[in-house]
């Protein structure tokens, strides 16, 4: 074991001798359950590329406080908004430097000339960087930014405004979100200029507590510390992320000692993590929701009663003790009770085999029909296990005349098939980046979200559409909450997905690993651990 540590110390962490141990104390290795597609959030849908770069390599305008969940200062110190709710201007924090690598040398700090290139490369279809990668932004587009946001502009070297179409109650938080990451525009011209612009997603620069220093494919990424982050120094000199997807062989790295801290441990390992003296599990409160997406656009799915007899077949309590083991909660809306915008009083039909038998015939569907279930591969923050729910789900849709195929698919494999939109169904989810109601129900439901593959339901309801901008203009908290209510009512009423569950955020760790914080929202944070 001793000698099998010493290789897998020696590849990851370059030593294994007396004289490296101050090396090995100041080195964390992360087991990660995926690799990343990309080293830029902007162009991401996926947990695993989200966990791998948002807080690793970048910092945002703003953050999100884990205890107040209000937005609060990061490379904004302060930020101010116009009476009439349609500009906003940002003050930078001084002095923030950006990555020095071996691709790229800055020869200055942060200023606004950042922030705009950062975010006009979304909004302008004619940036020069905006089709860079494949043009797609996949939160920026869902949520409809370059609708919304009209102009960025500097006021001055430290002040940036945005310009709004219209009001927007979410506007704020969306900039806290993993997604809002500010690159260098300096970095960005010398790449024009070499002709290689591609080169900004894949050889990152930033101003996180991180740089990029090797990404081996599929197999480890090893950042450094970044000696001038703006927040103090960090403990810890090197971080790896040991690319693992079986959830098995990450907690065989956690209990030898060849891993420090392991993503999404599975349910059913719980007991485990929790009876090894070495070893600490960690929980969190998590707004996400797991649910089955039926593509309203295509026959039979395009029929309410084929919908909510699908519904009425499938038993959540099965999915939550046989997946989940009791760590989480039958889902009755989208919204988690912990949302702000959840309403109490809706409520999913309980298991009705013959209700659900019945509709089928009203349908026209008395012999059923065979249908392909496309389930993600591996584990996700919403769901462990997505092969097993799926399985699950195959079995109670069995009784009532529907054949469910299930296809197994990767992360990148299974987006390309939502956007190609040919899909009959997807088991998928949502885990929020921020605490607003908006962020779940415009990437799950809204129009706008069909193109980019988050509403793998290809839903498109006017009403429900209505009360969502309603809830971004509202005056006060009490009438947004009116609106999103009246939302989840009409979601209810056509079902064009079926919640499943909501799940704990949860994460293990080595006892001799201090300092880590298990976010309500977003991805990993660990510039702050350390080890005793």
């Amino acid at each position: 074991m001793r000698y099998w540590l010493c290789w897998l110390i020696a590849l990851l962490l370059t030593g294994c001798d007396d004289s490296d141990q101050q090396l090995v104390k100041e080195s964390l290795l992360y087991c990660a359950e995926g690799a990343p597609f990309t080293f830029n959030p902007q162009l991401a849908a996926s947990t695993q590329t989200l966990d791998a770069t948002a807080h690793q390599l970048y910092d945002r305008l703003l953050d999100i406080n884990p205890d107040t969940l209000q937005p609060m200062p990061a490379l904004a110190t302060n930020w101010e908004r116009s009476d009439d709710g349609l500009r906003y201007r940002f003050t930078l924090r001084p002095g923030v430097p950006f990555h020095r690598t071996d691709w790229f040398t800055p020869t200055r700090p942060l200023n606004a000339d950042d922030v705009v290139f950062s975010y006009q490369r979304l909004i302008n279809s004619q940036h020069p960087f905006h089709h860079v990668s494949g043009g797609h932004y996949p939160f920026f587009d869902s949520i409809g930014l370059s609708k919304l946001v009209t102009q960025v502009h500097a006021l001055g070297p430290q002040e940036v405004e945005f310009v709004l179409s219209r009001p927007n109650a979410s506007f704020i938080t969306n900039l806290a979100t993993d997604y809002g990451v500010i690159l260098s525009a300096e970095y960005a011209g010398q790449l024009l200029a070499a002709g290689t612009p591609e080169l900004i997603d894949q050889k990152p620069v930033g101003t996180g507590p991180f740089y990029l220093a090797q990404y081996r494919i599929d197999d480890f990424i090893r950042y450094y510390r970044h000696p001038g982050y703006w927040r103090g120094n960090v403990a810890l000199s090197q971080l790896v992320f040991d690319i693992t997807p079986k959830s098995s062989k990450r907690l065989a790295k956690l209990l030898t000692g060849e891993c420090d801290v392991m993503a999404h441990p599975g349910a059913s390992q719980m007991s485990v993590i929790k009876q090894h003296p070495e070893l600490v599990l960690s929980q969190a409160t998590g707004m996400n929701v797991s649910v089955l997406a039926l593509n309203t656009q295509k026959a039979p799915f395009d029929d309410v009663r084929v919908r909510k007899a699908m519904a009425m077949a499938l038993s959540r309590n099965d999915i939550l003790q046989a997946v989940f083991f009791g760590i989480g909660s039958k889902a009755e809306s989208v919204l988690p009770p912990v949302s702000w915008g959840y309403d109490p009083n809706i409520l999913m039909p309980l298991p009705d085999t013959g209700r659900a038998r019945w509709l089928l015939e009203q349908a026209g569907l008395n012999n059923g029909f065979t249908m392909t279930l496309l389930v993600p591969a591996g584990s996700r923050g919403y769901n462990p296990d997505g092969l097993k729910t799926g399985q699950l789900i195959q079995r109670r849709l069995g009784e009532i005349g529907i054949k469910v195929r299930l296809q197994s698919l990767e992360e990148q494999i299974l987006r390309r098939e939502l956007q190609n939109a040919g899909q009959d169904a997807v088991l998928t989810g949502w885990s929020a980046d921020n605490p607003d109601p908006d962020n779940m129900l415009h990437n799950l439901l809204s129009c706008q979200a069909i193109d980019v593959g988050t509403n793998a339901s290809r839903w498109c309801n006017p009403l429900f559409e209505q009360q969502l901008a309603a809830a971004l203009t509202a005056p006060n908290l009490s009438e947004r909450i009116g609106f999103y209510h009246r939302a989840l009512n009409i979601v209810h009423l056509d079902m064009p997905l079926i919640p499943l569950t909501h799940t704990l955020k949860q994460q293990a760790h080595r006892r001799t690993v201090k300092g880590l914080q298990l976010q309500p929202y977003g991805g990993v944070v660990l510039y702050r651990a350390y080890k005793e």
